[in-house]
């Protein structure tokens, strides 16, 4: 009896067993394993034996046994005990071939299903010659192997659906872990090519999601490149469209990398983009981080126009410059000593505005009480300084009355995955 190699004997082969020898045979000899691993039913097991008197090598074998291979969920449950042995070997997953031909339909699907998701290889004997007029199993010699009959394209198409629908949820991590496992095996040029574009999206709109806009603007201008690569050798139109929706978020960023001089000084877009990003968080039902954003909204905006007015930041402020009408309380409440300027919260913003006859300060008290409240739900949430979450009524509420009052009107959403 020959010996196995050294190769041989990294790789292992998980296999259902059941059904005419040869086939097994075939793809034993083939790759010769130094591991086989069955995926067997009772009935099955003895062609094992069968199987190991036609070789000229010894690979060592082990069994999973369904009680019944034709239960799915039995031969499943068996099907990946498989997996698990294979995995304690130590053998790399691209040296583990999983070999689907034997075994009843059940037990061959459950092996499918439970190895698809593994970088493992895969492997199928077939043969052009079948007994009972070409309708019967293959005829002994006319064995074929097909190696490249990989379940795996079939598993990447149904991953590329569940992009799609991550995508357009805004999960976009998930998108990017998804495409990278993927990416590991060999795909269909298509899919391949589809995730090309759709990864720097995601990665695009979640640095956008996270405020680094510069970062953001890169990957999506990198998407766009992708996606017009793509759509020249897969006309959609439905993806041209999406196409024309993210060049307008990609148009946005832009110009808000400008106005801010790439987020050196404030600007009004500033606050667009805060509630914007507030309303995606309220999609998500994800409250407490929307009154977060929608309260920083407000805040900004009073900033915005406190820098229109005095010239200066709210916490760079030169006492002298602050009319005499409220002079005094503010040196006596916001005076940093040690650099002699005012740091102002955000009331006492609005406060100095209305002395100076602003609109948005007059605007503010006018609507004080209401404010009030939503500085209230703020400060009780759990992300300020309560315990306790922000409900979807009061959200709605605080969105309501901040973007009336801060005149909020350019709503954009990301694009959708069609």
């Amino acid at each position: 009896m020959m010996p196995i190699d050294s190769e041989a004997m990294t790789k292992t082969m998980i296999m259902s067993l059941g059904g005419s020898p040869e086939p097994l045979l075939k793809s034993i000899v083939s790759h010769r394993p130094g591991n086989i691993i069955f995926l067997a039913s009772h009935d099955s097991v003895a062609l094992a034996g069968n199987i190991l008197s036609k070789l000229d090598f010894k690979p060592s074998m082990a069994y999973e046994i369904t009680d019944d291979p034709n239960i799915m969920f039995e031969c499943y449950k068996k099907a990946r005990c498989c997996v698990e042995r294979a995995k304690k070997l130590g053998v790399a997953p691209e040296n583990v071939i999983v070999d689907y031909t034997g075994g009843t339909k059940v037990m061959t699907a459950a092996l499918i299903l439970a190895t698809i998701g593994q970088p493992f290889q895969f492997n199928y004997v077939g043969g052009e010659l079948r007994n009972k007029d070409g309708l019967g199993v293959v005829m002994d010699g006319h064995e074929k192997m097909f190696a490249e009959m990989n379940p795996w394209s079939i598993f990447a198409e149904e991953e590329r659906r569940q992009v799609v629908t991550l995508f357009n949820r805004r999960r976009f991590s998930a998108v990017m872990q998804i495409i990278d496992h993927c990416s590991t095996r060999e795909l269909p040029l298509e899919i391949m090519s589809y995730f090309g574009f759709v990864r720097p999206f995601a990665e695009g709109f979640l640095f956008w999601e996270q405020f680094q806009h510069e970062t953001a603007l890169r990957k999506i201008s990198d998407g766009m490149e992708r996606l017009a690569t793509y759509l020249k050798v897969n006309r959609d139109p439905d993806l041209e469209t999406f196409g024309f929706q993210a060049e307008q978020c990609r148009l946005f960023l832009r110009q808000l990398l400008s106005d801010t001089d790439y987020m050196k000084v404030l600007h009004p877009v500033l606050i667009d983009d805060l509630l914007n990003n507030a309303r995606r968080r309220m999609v998500d039902k994800r409250y407490d981080d929307a009154a977060a954003r929608i309260y920083r909204a407000l805040e900004l905006y009073g900033q915005v126009c406190f820098h229109e007015v005095a010239g200066c930041d709210t916490d760079s402020m030169n006492p002298d410059m602050i009319p005499e009408k409220i002079r005094e309380e503010y040196i006596r409440k916001y005076l940093d000593t040690k650099k002699n300027v005012l740091k102002l919260p955000m009331t006492a913003t609005f406060e100095y505005l209305k002395v100076k006859g602003h609109p948005a300060g007059i605007r503010f008290f006018e609507r004080h009480q209401v404010i009030k409240k939503i500085q209230s739900n703020r400060n009780a949430s759990i992300l300020a300084h309560g315990i306790q979450p922000v409900s979807e009524k009061a959200i709605n509420s605080i969105f309501e009355t901040v973007t009336e009052f801060v005149q909020f009107t350019k709503i954009f959403d990301f694009p959708a995955l069609p």
